[in-house]
């Protein structure tokens, strides 16, 4: 008798357990469910978004301010990036591209939703020609292009050595001594020997030699306004590969070159 109440009360209990398992067991199906869905509609959504090319770009908009800008090499720079669309559009390598361009000293990439690309270019300074072919932007960058940077009138330099910063540095220097828009630099040449010659914008011609060059861009400078600017008109070229002092060659024939102390 007492064993047939313990086998109803194992029984009940057991019967008491299934029941309760069987309400557990519908919520944590529910959950695995719901959860399994959430991960099935993220991932659809990582696809559809990132995945998938949708949100093509439509427009870019380029702003740097120089009509005279390569717009083809930009383009040539930014178009591999915009065919995967909107989401998938890698900002940071169309900068990176942007800055192999040499006359592009900053750059800024900005996506506007829905199909947007904005870019916003500083540009490098264009401050000579060189070699007759070519640019040379701050920094001593040489930049080849069929296409004028600028329309400004800019000073031409030269050189056989093709060391366009160091010439670029000499420029600078020659420049800040004149200190004249009077006596500004047209051109700057440096020869097959190895001897310096500018050309001033009143065509006077300067030659410097290959030695001592401030020093004797100095000279002149000083000697200048004394002495030869009522005179300039007539000057053909200034020797001034000289100790101390400078020889003046006349545009007149007639009249003979002379030594002037500095």
């Amino acid at each position: 008798m007492k064993w047939s109440d313990d086998k109803r009360q194992w029984r009940r209990s057991k019967a008491g357990a299934v029941k309760r398992s069987s309400k557990q067991a519908p919520s944590v199906l529910k959950i695995t469910t719901y959860m399994v869905i959430l991960l099935a509609l993220l991932g659809l959504t990582f696809i559809y978004f990132f995945l998938l090319p949708k949100f093509p770009i439509r427009h870019v908009l380029v702003q740097h301010g120089n009509a005279n800008v390569d717009e083809m090499a930009i383009r040539d720079k930014v178009s591999p990036h915009l065919r995967h669309g909107f989401f998938r559009t890698p900002v940071r390598a169309i900068q990176k591209d942007l800055l192999q361009l040499p006359w592009i000293k900053a750059a800024v990439v900005q996506k506007k939703w829905p199909d947007s690309i904005l870019i916003k270019l500083t540009l490098s300074d264009t401050v000579a020609k060189w070699n007759k072919n070519a640019y040379l932007l701050d920094g001593g960058v040489v930049y080849q292009t069929p296409k004028p940077l600028t329309k400004m009138v800019l000073p031409e330099l030269s050189s056989t050595q093709n060391d366009a910063p160091a010439l670029l540095e000499l420029y600078y220097a020659f420049k800040a001594d004149l200190a004249t828009d009077a006596l500004s630099i047209q051109a700057l040449n440096e020869t097959n020997e190895h001897e310096y010659v500018v050309i001033l914008s009143n065509g006077i011609v300067l030659n410097l030699g290959d030695k001592d060059l401030q020093q004797r861009m100095h000279r002149f400078a000083k000697t200048y306004p004394l002495e030869l600017v009522d005179k300039a008109a007539n000057i053909a070229y200034v020797d001034l590969r000289y100790e101390n002092g400078m020889a003046v060659g006349w545009r007149n024939q007639n009249q003979l070159s002379q030594n002037t102390a500095p």
